[in-house]
This record gives structure tokens, C-alpha cells and sequence, in this order.
């Protein structure tokens, strides 16, 4: 039927959706029929021509994109950072990347989602937490300030931390099973970076494949990220609270108990099996993901073998008592990491040189003793 007032012969209803971002929404085409096709059953009708080209509205540009935010770094002295594009937003902050303008390293800026007090709060006690860490596979902390006057997001603080290259753990899981040796180098990695939090008497309570980045640096192949929920060994949460993300909470944390190291090792045990089998230990609902931890622990395929069972089940025991420190699993971790093997012929080059290097240089040679 045409559409009066419009030159066309009927509107068109589908539903589009821009690239990776945004819900589908339905959007109505004008439709023009070729000549002699007038009033064509709906079968026929989806066989017209678009009346005019339709092109997706453009992507919004970051309200922060293209400012130069002024900052505290840990020493005390200003800094400036320039924000480049969005990174990801979740429920209380916004990540951009971001340059340091003293010397041109890329940094992850973060900056506290809306003016509630709360996701203010969060970002106050991260920056002050990072700030007294310093281990390679914890984020570095480079500094934290306000958003400044003139912006839409003005009186907003935010924290400025080190930018990892290569995503994170749930990126890499939607790529399939990781290969179990690299996947040791992760484990050892994180673990020995939970031992250092935990030494400091902290507790990071919400370990999940989305915080843990991966890092093309050879200092540590992973960083731990996002401390905004992190706190004190002991810490007890009001009644009817939980921390945590509830796909990798240990049976305590799920039950509201105290913050405990013990459920960071829980935690990031169910993440290395999802690393090793991309697939969650505890899929469904949020209940029923919740109900089947209290009853059991997680099924850990028996083709990983015997070190990987041994130690996954050891991290993901019921009770936080039977499971290992963060430095002893770190331990047990780096025994299953593949070292690379060299070629044959670099064993038969350092045999040659070594045999060079065997006798003594002249001037340290014992002189001979004369015989009578």
C-alpha cells in the first residue's frame, strides 16, 4: 500500500543494529516497487528497491575524548593525561585509553560513572589501594585527579593506571581452550601477584576473567586489574550483602563471610579451568550458579592431568581451609610451565664453546714446579 505524502509504495520494518555496540532497534525503510508490480502480495513486496539510500546514524563521540586531564601522580608531582577513545563502561566507572604526555606511554583512564557518591568512593579507594602495591603483575598506578571545570563529566575523579596490549582472560576464553602450558605461565603469574596482595593483608574479592589483562611485557604476562571492591582480610559485610562477581565466588563469599584470601585462590581456580575448558565451572542462572557451589565443587575434566586436576581441585576445595596459599599454588603453577626447548644445534654450539672456555686463561695457570 503506498504511503501517502512519501512518493513510496510501502515501508519496509527491520531491525538494525550497529557494529558490536548497542541493542537492535527497529527502523522503517521506504520501499519502492519496480514498474507494473503495484499492490504485490507481502511475499513479493520485500523484492522492491530501497527508495533512497539509508546509512547508520555515527557513533557518539566520548564526552572526554580529545581533553587533557591534569593529574596527581604517586610522587606527588602534576601530570597530564590525553584521552583518546572509550574503552568500556560498566556499573560505576568508564575506562579510557589515554597517553601520558610527560613521555608518551599508553595509560587506562578511569573515571567514576555518574555523581553518585558511592562510585566516587570506589575510585578514591582504589587509586589509595594501587598506589601501595608494586608487583609486575598488578597494574601500576600512575596517578588520580578530578575531571576539571567545563566538562558535562566536571567534579567526576577518576585514577590513571598502566595500559595492558593484549584484552583480558574472557577475551582470550572466547578463542577456545588455551594451550595448558601457557595457561600455567598465566597461573603462576596471577597467583604469585595474589600473594603479594594478600601479604599486604588485602583481599581483591572480585577475581574473574575480565580483570585479569593480558600483557605482552616479558615482566609478567599477566596484570591483575580493578581493586575497586578490594579490602582488608577480615572485613565483615553488612547483613544480606555479597561481593564479587557470582559466576566465581567461593561458597564463603557467596554465604556473605568475611573477606579471605582464600576465596581470591577459589576464584581464580574456577577461572584457569574456564581458561583450560572455555567453558564456566557453574553455568545457569545467578540462583543456580549459587546453589551448585554450596553443594559440590566444580567437575575438573581428567584429560588436563594429573598436576592441573590436582591442583585446580586443591584451589577450589569447599572448605578455605584446605585450600593452598596464593604463593604455594603460584608454585606448583610455574612446575607445569613448558620451558622452550632449544634446537640441537645450539646444544652442540654451546658444547663447542664450553669446551673452549674449560682450560684456565694463561695468566691463572699454576706455574710447573722443577724437579732435581
Amino acid at each position: 500500500m503506498a504511503v501517502p505524502g512519501t512518493g513510496c509504495d510501502g515501508l519496509l520494518l527491520v531491525r538494525a543494529r550497529r557494529p558490536l555496540r548497542g541493542p537492535a532497534r527497529p527502523v522503517a525503510l521506504p520501499l519502492r516497487l519496480p514498474a507494473g508490480r503495484r499492490r504485490p502480495a507481502w511475499r513479493v513486496a520485500c523484492r522492491g528497491l530501497l527508495a533512497q539510500p539509508v546509512t547508520a546514524p555515527a557513533a557518539a563521540r566520548p564526552v572526554l575524548a580529545g581533553s587533557v586531564l591534569p593529574a596527581r601522580r604517586p610522587t606527588g608531582e602534576p601530570g597530564s593525561f590525553l584521552i583518546h577513545e572509550l574503552l568500556g563502561r560498566g556499573a560505576t566507572a568508564t575506562v579510557f585509553r589515554g597517553t601520558d604526555l610527560a613521555n608518551q606511554r599508553p595509560v587506562a583512564v578511569k573515571v567514576a560513572e555518574g555523581p553518585d557518591g558511592r562510585h566516587a568512593r570506589r575510585i578514591h579507594e582504589e587509586a589509595r589501594i594501587l598506589s601501595g602495591l608494586d608487583h609486575p603483575a598488578v597494574v601500576a598506578f600512575a596517578g588520580e585527579g578530578r575531571v576539571p571545570d567545563g566538562s558535562p563529566w566536571a567534579g567526576r575523579p577518576f585514577l590513571v593506571e598502566e595500559f595492558a596490549f593484549g584484552g583480558n582472560l574472557a577475551e582470550r576464553i572466547h578463542a577456545g581452550p588455551g594451550d595448558p602450558g601457557e595457561v600455567a605461565g598465566w597461573a603462576a603469574a596471577a597467583l604469585s601477584g595474589l600473594g603479594h596482595v594478600h601479604a599486604l593483608g588485602l583481599v581483591h574479592q572480585d577475581i574473574k576473567p575480565a580483570n585479569i589483562l593480558l600483557s605482552s611485557l616479558r615482566r609478567s604476562p599477566v596484570r591483575i586489574a580493578d581493586f575497586g571492591i578490594a579490602a582488608p582480610a577480615g572485613t565483615v559485610l553488612e547483613p544480606g550483602m555479597s561481593s564479587g562477581t557470582v559466576h566465581y565466588m567461593s561458597p564463603q563469599q557467596a554465604n556473605g563471610g568475611p573477606a579471605d584470601p582464600a576465596t581470591d585462590v577459589y576464584a581464580l581456580g574456577l577461572v584457569l579451568l574456564e581458561c583450560l575448558t572455555a567453558a564456566r565451572a557453574f553455568p545457569g542462572t545467578h540462583v543456580e550458579s549459587l546453589v551448585a557451589r554450596t553443594l559440590r565443587g566444580p567437575a575438573i575434566p581428567q584429560g588436563l592431568g594429573p598436576r592441573w586436576v590436582s591442583l585446580l581441585a586443591a584451589m577450589t576445595a569447599m572448605e578455605a581451609a584446605d585450600r593452598p596459599s596464593a604463593e604455594e599454588a603460584s608454585a606448583a603453577a610455574a612446575a607445569m610451565v613448558q620451558r622452550p626447548v632449544p634446537p640441537l644445534r645450539d646444544y652442540a654450539a654451546g658444547l663447542f664453546a664450553g669446551g673452549w672456555r674449560a682450560a684456565p686463561p694463561a695468566s691463572r695457570r699454576r706455574p710447573l714446579t722443577p724437579v732435581a
